[in-house]
C-alpha cells in the first residue's frame, strides 16, 4: 500500500484564521517520518507554523497492548516516543526547522531515553543528521503526565522550560483531575518564572498570541 500526499496551497488569508494543525503519531501503520509526508513537511516550514502530534490510539500497532487493555494507560505514550524518535532520527526537526513541532504527553519516554540515543545512534541509526538532544531541543513537549511530579520535573531537567506547554487531556482528564493537569506544576519545586512561562508565556509565544 501506498500513501499519497498533496500540499495543498491556501490563501494566507485562510491561514491566518488558523493557529496550528495537528496529526496523529502514525497514518495507516505509517510513520511520521514516512518520506511520503516531506511534502506536508515542507509547507508547513515555509509558512512557518505550528504542528501538535499526538497519540493514534492504535497501540503502538502492537498486539501486546491492545490485547492487553493497554491502549491508553501504555499504549498512548509509547505511541509519542515513537513518533518524536522517528522525527529525530529522519532529521524533520533540523530539515524543516521552522515548524514548531509539539508533541504530546511530555513526549512519552524519551526525556528518559534522551542520553541513551545520544550514545547509541551513531552506531544504530547513523544517518541521523545531528545530535538527538540537540533536535529534541528544537521541539516542545505538552505537560500531560497524569499529575506524576518525578515525570514532569524529568521532562524539565531534560528539554528545559522553554520547550514544555500547559497540556490538559481534557475530556480524559476532567473535574478534579482536570484541575490537577494544571497545578500539579506548582508541586514540583521549579522556579515560578518557570511554572508561568510553561502555564502560559511559551504557549502564547508560540501560537502568536502575544502579537493579537
Amino acid at each position: 500500500m501506498r500513501i499519497y500526499v498533496q500540499a495543498h496551497y491556501f490563501p494566507d488569508e485562510y491561514l491566518n484564521l488558523m493557529v496550528g494543525v495537528t496529526i496523529a503519531t502514525s497514518v495507516l501503520g505509517h510513520s511520521v517520518a514516512d518520506p511520503a509526508f516531506e511534502p506536508f513537511y515542507a509547507e508547513l516550514d515555509r509558512r512557518g507554523t505550528v504542528l501538535y502530534i499526538h497519540p493514534a490510539g492504535v497501540s503502538a500497532c502492537s498486539p501486546l497492548v491492545s490485547s492487553y487493555g493497554l491502549t491508553c494507560p501504555i499504549g498512548a505514550p509509547i505511541e509519542d516516543t515513537i513518533a518524536v524518535t522517528h522525527l529525530i532520527i529522519n532529521g524533520i526537526p533540523k530539515r524543516y526547522s521552522r515548524i514548531k513541532i509539539i508533541n504530546s504527553h511530555l513526549g512519552g519516554a524519551l526525556p528518559m531515553l534522551l542520553q541513551r540515543l545520544d550514545n547509541q545512534y551513531r552506531w544504530a541509526v547513523p544517518e541521523t543528521l545531528e545530535l538527538p538532544s540537540r533536535q529534541a531541543g528544537r521541539m516542545w513537549y505538552d505537560t500531560v503526565g497524569h499529575f506524576h511530579v518525578p515525570a514532569f520535573r524529568c521532562a524539565y531537567d531534560s528539554f528545559g522550560a522553554d520547550r514544555l506547554v500547559l497540556g490538559t487531556d481534557f475530556p480524559y482528564l476532567s473535574g478534579e483531575m482536570y484541575k490537577q493537569s494544571v497545578t500539579y506544576r506548582e508541586n514540583s519545586e521549579i522556579p515560578k518564572e518557570d511554572v508561568h512561562r510553561i502555564l502560559d508565556a511559551n504557549a502564547a509565544s508560540l501560537l502568536g498570541l502575544e502579537r493579537r
